[in-house]
């Protein structure tokens, strides 16, 4: 009796193909030991999955064929040893089509298992000292500020939610079978397709809208903005206030230019010490309120940015006192 047993006859038997003597000679050889068993069951398993599978296969042959190869590159690390029998050139035929159908079913096998994985791996995307911008899977595009971050599960393509820390612009393509939800803090701001701002700082959540409609939810508490409302929400908030917002400077991190269109210095002084990272007060109270139109390049350095601001009230002095910037 032989030891080891053609893939070929194995093939032919499983198909019917195989004369009265071979059949009977792969039988003895199958009931001769355990591991000859498990490789007949393996050569069906495949042969039959393919069989099933072949006609819906996303993969090209030349694709299916590298993961088929991959797949058996794995299962080589134990390898059966193969005594190859008398072949029948009638049965050509059949070994191509055997081989076509392993081929593709190995190949959808593998795309199956990558798929799997796919759908549940995190994938988390940070911004550290610089501004990222990146493109999602389902072509929504996230403008990410410094020391932000996103991270979520899967393909991102029928289950669109985002966790987010810090601070992100999110600019969302259209979708109304999977609606685009970001979590951040114990809020969730649910969207179709529109374009939104959302900022964390010390468990405060800012949502502002720029385009299209979102609802903001938690617990019990539920609103609907559209375009240029924001809500502030605070972890102790029970009521919560649809303001409108005022200017653009929230999105002050997705473009090199942003224009302060009488926005009232305190606002623009807040927006700076975010942008920079610096410490500028204003010690004069008249001040405060006073609008200010410049346009600002963030990649230029804060003194020319504070130059225009006092080029706007001549009267306005402007002093550094250690790491403090005072406008008096």
């Amino acid at each position: 009796m032989k030891q080891d047993m053609s893939e070929d006859i194995l093939i032919k038997y499983i198909l019917g193909e195989a004369s009265t003597d071979e059949g009977r000679e792969i039988e003895t050889w199958k009931s001769a030991n355990h591991a000859n068993a498990k490789k007949f069951e393996e050569v069906k398993i495949i042969l039959e999955t393919g069989k099933r599978l072949a006609e819906v296969s996303p993969l090209g042959e030349a694709e299916a064929w590298e993961k088929f190869k991959e797949k058996r590159v794995t299962a080589s690390r134990e390898p059966a040893k193969v005594v190859l029998m008398n072949r029948n050139t009638n049965t050509n035929w059949l070994r191509i089509a055997a081989a076509a159908v392993l081929l593709i079913g190995g190949g959808w096998i593998g795309y199956a298992l990558y798929q799997q994985n796919a759908a549940n791996q995190v994938v988390n995307i940070q911004a550290n000292n610089q501004v990222r911008v990146d493109t999602l899977p389902d072509g929504s595009v996230v403008h990410l500020n410094k020391n932000s971050g996103i991270s979520y599960v899967g393909t991102f393509k029928s289950k669109r939610e985002i966790t987010l820390t810090g601070e992100a612009f999110f600019d969302v393509k259209h979708d109304e079978a999977a609606p685009f939800t970001v979590h951040v803090n114990d809020v969730t701001i649910k969207d179709v397709g529109t374009a939104f701002n959302v900022k964390s700082k010390e468990h405060n959540t800012q949502i502002i809208v720029e385009s299209g409609i979102v609802q903001v939810a938690r617990s019990n508490n539920a609103v609907r903005l559209t375009r240029n409302q924001m809500v502030s929400i605070n972890p102790e908030d029970k009521q919560w206030k649809v303001e409108e917002s005022t200017d653009d400077l929230y999105g002050y991190y997705k473009e090199p230019v942003f224009n302060a269109v009488h926005v009232p210095l305190s606002r623009l002084v807040a927006v700076l010490n975010e942008a920079y990272g610096t410490n500028i007060k204003i010690e004069n109270a008249a001040l405060r309120n006073i609008p200010i139109t410049i346009p600002i390049k963030l990649s230029d350095p804060l003194s020319n940015v504070l130059a225009a601001i006092k080029d706007t009230t001549p009267a306005m002095k402007i002093i550094e006192v250690g790491n403090t910037i005072i406008i008096q």
